[in-house]
């Protein structure tokens, strides 16, 4: 495989990118060793491989016009450890190429030539040993005869380690009675969906008729076979026993099964059509029950109706009780004595306390007992598994804070406003005050003819306008702090209860990450659409 140059023919280019990404979105789905080997048969145009016994591969690829080459000696000779393999590819001259990883033979065979073809010889793996094992129930799917195993042995340490090598074709081998059987019963637990016609059974059993197979599977006569090309080898007179011998060995409806895969010129090779169909499905079916197997773990987490119900009821009465409270607790604190005790005409001697008595009247009395509740009907929340146990950012809490938010919001904001609105009135009544007065003593010192009642006239008109726009603007000034402070509460109560009641109906519930997903489906759709134009 590695002595042909890579090359991706234009008509096989969109087919060639849309399997690289199904292998970059879905690498967990589908077989990488097998849809590298279809990217390598896309790119050097139709290369096969078959899998057979060493004893059959022989009589495959021997030339009975020829004398018994170097190639019969040297795969005779390899011995019948064939768990590290056995590559045999096309070669002009036949020899052994020197390979540590794996062994391999080039056959001057017209056969490989022809059908472009490598051959493989290796064992089915362990996986497959246990077929007479009535225990085993899980099915075996294509993988079994399509990838291979084959052991290679490091060439410093002396280790073997296991490698997966994948084919287009494979033929299994069998001997005897005990061959069959065990055959019949590999295929009859194999799950091979598409790739059936990939996989044929040859096994050396003679039979008085084994040109009836079903296709999948025929009988030969390995000795009769070899003994049918050395008589022909012998002699050509001996065409008749040659054609005899070997039609009645079995061998040649093998040849005939690697023949019909073989694919016209200008089209893609059945066989790889077949191996990038077998792929297609199987990331398909393996995204699919991707998504399955989310669904159901989302199912099993997700927190029952009932729970749901019971918790958004418990909502309804916290908030009932958060607007009873709103109501209760502020007027409590607005009608206590501090918050009296800060009368207009009590401004003078109180303008400094009114920051200290409006933000205890908040601290106590805004929403206490709803905010208390609200982190127990959290914890409710979280125990339900309806919540994280530890919030996504470090300054956020596990329960809803819009009413601590809002609080914070009138002592930091509300708040300073009305203290200093207080001290400008104080201020302004004091300064009006004074000013009048200074003119009224002045106006009586300066005008001998004006009587005193006169001159305080003045004094008392801009006392009493002071005072009168102190108490206006004063009491205007309590009233909306009053407003603003229930509309502030009612607003916190209405945000927490939509976030509470939120929580219950849509919260532990996993939001899906279907992109990965669709973006496999997509990619996957777009390779069949490839496959599909090039019939």
């Amino acid at each position: 495989m590695g002595i042909l140059a890579a090359h991706i023919p234009p008509r096989l280019k969109d087919l060639h990118e849309a399997l690289n990404r199904v292998k970059d979105v879905a690498p967990e789905q589908v077989n990488l060793s097998r849809l590298q080997l279809a990217l390598r048969g896309l790119e050097i145009l139709g290369l096969n491989d078959a899998t057979a016994a060493r004893r059959l591969v022989r009589l495959l690829l021997a030339d009975p016009l020829n004398s018994r080459e170097s190639w019969e000696d040297a795969l005779d000779a390899y011995g019948e450890d064939t768990e590290r393999g056995l590559l045999i590819r096309y070669g002009e001259v036949s020899e052994t190429i020197p390979n540590d990883l794996l062994p391999t033979i080039s056959v001057p065979s017209p056969i490989l030539k022809k059908g472009n073809l490598e051959i493989l010889v290796t064992t089915l793996g362990a996986e497959s040993a246990g077929v007479a094992d009535a225990t085993q129930s899980h099915p075996f799917t294509a993988d079994t005869f399509l990838v291979p195993t084959v052991t290679i042995r490091t060439s410093h340490s002396g280790r073997h380690n296991m490698v997966r090598y994948p084919v287009h074709r494979s033929i299994v081998c069998g001997s005897g009675v005990d061959g069959f059987l065990a055959y019949s019963g590999l295929m009859a637990r194999s799950d091979l969906k598409k790739e059936a016609v990939s996989v044929f059974g040859a096994i050396e059993l003679a039979v008085t008729e084994p040109q009836k197979y079903d296709g999948r599977v025929a009988f030969v006569d390995i000795d009769k076979a070899d003994e049918a090309l050395a008589t022909f080898r012998e002699s050509v007179q001996n065409a008749s026993l040659y054609e005899r011998g070997w039609n009645s060995s079995g061998v040649q409806p093998v040849v005939d099964w690697l023949s019909s895969l073989r694919a016209e010129e200008g089209t893609l090779d059945p066989s790889l059509r077949t191996l990038i169909t077998s792929l297609l499905d199987a990331a398909e079916a393996g995204a699919a029950a991707a998504e399955k197997r989310k669904l159901l773990e989302q199912e099993s987490g997700a927190v029952s109706w009932e729970t749901r119900d019971m918790l958004e009821r418990s909502v309804s009465e916290w908030a009932e009780r958060g607007h009873t409270e709103l109501r209760s607790s502020l007027e409590e604190g607005f009608a206590s004595k501090p918050w009296r005790g800060l009368a207009w005409w009590k401004l003078f001697w109180h303008v400094d306390d009114v920051g200290m008595i409006t933000s205890e009247i908040l601290d106590r009395k805004y929403l206490r007992q709803a905010e208390k509740e609200v982190i127990w009907t959290a914890g409710r929340f979280q125990q339900a598994g309806l919540t994280d146990a530890t919030p996504m950012q470090e300054e956020q809490t596990s329960w809803p804070a819009q009413i601590a938010t809002s609080r914070r919001r009138l002592m930091e904001t509300t708040v300073p406003s009305l203290q200093a609105l207080a001290q400008r009135l104080v201020l302004f009544s004091m300064s009006t005050t004074t000013l009048t007065s200074a003119l009224s003593a002045l106006t009586y010192v300066s005008l001998p003819a004006a009587t005193i009642y006169e001159t305080c006239t003045m004094a008392a008109i801009g006392l009493i306008y002071s005072l009168r726009r102190q108490q206006r603007k004063w009491e205007s000034a309590r009233h909306w702090f009053e407003n603003e402070v229930r509309e502030d509460g009612r607003t916190a109560l209405l945000e927490t209860e939509t976030q509470l009641r939120e929580t219950a109906r849509e919260g532990g519930r996993q939001v899906e990450e279907v992109t990965a997903e669709k973006d496999a489906r997509e990619t996957i759709e777009r390779a069949r659409a490839a496959l599909k134009e090039l019939q």
